[in-house]
């Protein structure tokens, strides 16, 4: 019987070897995709580095901020450190730029903080130690109402905010005063005189002597070039007045003090010289023999002066007292029209307080310069300076000139000492004054000066008059001085 073969299901050779090849190609592409450059486990090594990357980044700024919070709370130091035992204790750092004017300072503070400056009154501020108001958050401050080419010390203290100060000093100087310019359109005669001054201006002649010429005035073209030769200055319209220095001044023949004060001449017999005696403020002055006459200050209450010589004593008294170092009297006795010219009748049959107002009209309202009736201390410093400085010395105080007849203004060559006319003779002059006689109880007016009448009175002669006396004998002289 014959055997038959079922068919068998199986793999052959060809197949096997075609399967091994597709799983050859199929792990090389997993291989490749899993280990290769642009690979899986590549990617997911770069995204773990920059995911650890953004986590450092983040808390380092976390920490940062952190330290700053710190040091805002008081823990931290100036490292940043955050250690609440080391406190910031670093003061700011400070540096200061000034500007100066004739009248004030400006100083001007640079000022840094690491921990930044305390919010409220960080700065303050001193002037020659004494502090100028409260702290302030300013960091510019400027001073007013100063002195003129003064050095003053200005100092600042800066805080933090945590207290710590930090204080810069500086010693700085206002400006000195400025000259004004001047113009020479205002001159009278601007061929012979000096230009008319713009402002107040201090000038020096050949002896380094400093006068002062009032704004709107110009010096005369016959003015001395020195003080002791009288130094003359004209307003627009011509009136004319000589410069008058208080203290020691200097002359060709060496330094001469002239106080302003009040004084008592004494006669001594023609020809020699006069006892002088300075008065002490405004303490009674005696004169006459028989009959006793006796004279006070401006500053006595019973004058009603007493505001005036005050602010005449101020500017007319030395620089070291603050003052100008001198003041001006009229070149001549006031001439008719109320004006201070030469060749004029005299400015007669006026009462002292009819006097009183011309004077004080003739420059009311000036910017520049106070116009004023004589006053017992004008008056007795002009002379003393006028018997300092010529020959004749203080026999010019007590010794009479001029008798003959009265004279114009400036008409007499001989009543001229240093550019003053009509000081030592012509007519008694009415000043401020306050008198009173053991007889005449209607007085309390003074007169003062030689008069043409009579060889009895001199420059230096205090005569009491009554309230209303008028004569054509009896003029007055303006004083000037600077506002």
């Amino acid at each position: 019987m014959t055997k038959k073969v079922k068919n068998q299901k199986g793999i052959t050779l060809v197949a096997l070897v075609v399967t091994i090849i597709v799983i050859i190609i199929l792990s090389t592409v997993t291989i490749s995709a899993v280990f290769g450059d642009d690979g899986m486990l590549k990617k997911a090594q770069e995204i773990k580095d920059t995911t650890q990357n953004s986590i450092a980044e983040d808390e380092g700024e976390l920490n940062t901020l952190l330290t700053e919070y710190a040091n805002l709370m008081g823990g931290g130091n100036e490292t940043g450190e955050g250690n609440p035992d080391e406190p910031d204790t670093t003061p700011p750092s400070i540096s200061l730029s000034t500007s100066e004017t004739e009248d004030s300072i400006t100083v001007i503070v640079t000022a840094s903080d690491e921990s930044g400056l305390l919010e409220s009154g960080a700065y303050e501020y001193y002037l020659d130690n004494v502090q100028q108001g409260m702290a302030t958050t300013e960091s510019t401050k400027t001073f007013t109402g100063l002195k003129a080419s003064t050095e003053y010390t200005i100092k600042v203290i800066v805080k933090d905010i945590y207290g710590n100060p930090a204080t810069e000093e500086v010693k700085v100087s206002t400006s000195a005063p400025e000259v004004p310019g001047t113009v020479d359109e205002a001159k009278p005669n601007p061929d012979e005189d000096g230009p008319v001054f713009i402002d107040t201006t201090p000038i020096t002649d050949d002896e380094g002597n400093t006068i002062v010429i009032p704004g709107g005035f110009h010096l005369d073209e016959e003015s001395g070039t020195k003080v002791e030769e009288g130094i003359v200055i004209e307003d627009e319209k011509g009136n004319q007045f000589v410069w008058i220095p208080t203290g020691t001044y200097q002359t060709s023949s060496g330094a001469k003090t002239n106080n302003l004060t009040r004084r008592l001449y004494e006669y001594t017999g023609d020809n020699k010289p006069a006892n002088v005696t300075e008065i002490e403020g405004d303490n009674q002055i005696r004169e006459g023999s028989m009959v006793a006459s006796y004279f006070y200050g401006e500053g006595d209450s019973r004058s009603g002066f007493s505001a005036q010589i005050d602010s005449f004593k101020k500017s007319a008294e030395t620089t070291e007292n603050g003052g100008n170092g001198g003041f001006y009297i009229g070149r001549y006795e006031q001439g008719t029209g109320n004006v201070c010219q030469k060749g004029l009748e005299m400015y007669g049959n006026v009462t002292r307080n009819q006097a009183v107002e011309a004077a004080d009209a003739m420059y009311n309202g000036n910017k520049y310069v106070i116009s004023e009736l004589i006053n017992s201390y004008a008056w007795d410093t002009a002379l003393n300076f006028i018997c300092q400085t010529n020959p004749e010395g203080y026999t010019l105080a007590t010794n009479a000139i001029g008798v003959g007849s009265r004279h114009t203004t400036g008409g007499n060559i001989n009543d001229k000492y240093s550019n003053i006319y009509d000081f030592c003779g012509n007519c008694c002059e009415w000043t401020t004054e306050y008198s009173e006689s053991s007889i005449n109880k209607d007085g309390h007016y003074t007169t003062r000066g030689g008069i043409f009448t009579t060889a009895s009175s001199w420059a230096a002669s205090r005569t009491t008059e009554i309230t209303n006396q008028q004569s054509a004998n009896i003029s007055f002289r303006v004083q000037l001085y600077i506002k």
